[in-house]
């Protein structure tokens, strides 16, 4: 969950970056990979809660 966390904030940062920039592919790409993260994430606790059972 802390790795999700921090490449999540990593992610905040460089779609602000991306603002200040100018760099409208850039914010699409970090929007891109901060929801196929969350896909995988989602993924993992549903492995986790189905090993547990």
């Amino acid at each position: 969950m802390f790795g999700f966390v921090c490449f999540s904030v990593s992610n905040v940062l460089w779609v602000i970056w991306g603002f200040y920039a100018g760099a409208y592919a850039l914010i699409v790409l970090q929007v891109c990979l901060f929801l196929m993260n969350l896909r995988g994430l989602k993924k993992n606790s549903k492995g986790k809660e189905s090993a547990k059972s």
